[in-house]
């Protein structure tokens, strides 16, 4: 039987037995280390053991964090986006080992012509830093955003070197997507129509244009209103 949640703080959901101390640390998040919202899901053996929520979504604390919060997951999405990846891959949109600039001529700038998907997709391609600021209206803007991915300078000789790309990647995949694909769609928008997606099972999204979609809702609604149904941009 599992154990209801009813500490002081606003907190929500269950636990299974044996995994009592989980909820206990989880509300120590609010209680002792300023924590303003959160969730936690742990499956263990295929069973949900843990599905905890509370807190607000917002500074003020005007809006209650809900059981279907959308949240920032992060580098997580680079396992999606690779699986994005993979898909295009499986349809013939483009092949591993060819040139990125195969595909996308203004990439080839600044020694980037022998660069190949594979490379990129392996954190070996040296683009791993852009050296132009990139602010929000840019991230927006995709034609703007390639523009300026095209003429970055890798910062070692592609091939030879591994380096973590934790921000270039996915803008880089999304425009060999948008450059392969039919309907010229951004790796998010690719993502998001695929009839097995998991932005439909499990109400992912991976959000390229329109960023403020992210958090304009917030500021415009009072909480009688719900975002976490809306189709992405």
């Amino acid at each position: 039987m599992k154990t209801h949640v009813t500490t002081h703080a606003p907190i929500h959901g269950n636990v299974a037995p044996g995994f009592e101390t989980v909820q206990t640390e989880f509300a120590r998040n609010f209680t002792e280390r300023g924590e303003l919202g959160a969730a936690c899901t742990i499956y263990y053996r295929g069973d949900k053991v843990v599905d905890l929520w509370g807190g607000y979504r917002d500074p003020q604390k005007k809006l209650p964090w809900q059981e279907d919060t959308l949240v920032l997951v992060f580098s997580s999405t680079k396992g999606l986006a690779g699986l994005t990846m993979a898909l295009a891959h499986s349809r013939g949109l483009f092949e591993y080992d060819a040139p990125i600039a195969s595909y996308w001529p203004e990439f080839a700038q600044n020694g980037k012509e022998h660069i190949t998907v594979r490379q990129l997709l392996a954190h070996e391609a040296g683009i791993s830093s852009i050296d132009e600021p990139l602010p929000p209206a840019v991230l927006a803007n995709p034609d703007v955003l390639a523009t300026i991915l095209a003429r970055a300078k890798p910062a070692w000789e592609p091939g030879t070197r591994h380096g973590y790309h934790a921000f270039t990647l996915g803008w880089y995949e999304s425009e060999i997507i948008r450059r392969t694909d039919p309907q010229h769609r951004t790796l998010g928008r690719f993502f998001h129509d695929d009839p097995k997606s998991l932005t439909k099972r499990l109400s992912l999204h991976i959000l390229i244009q329109k960023y403020e979609h992210l958090f304009v809702w917030e500021r415009e609604n009072d909480g009688t209103g719900d975002p976490h149904h809306q189709t992405p941009p």
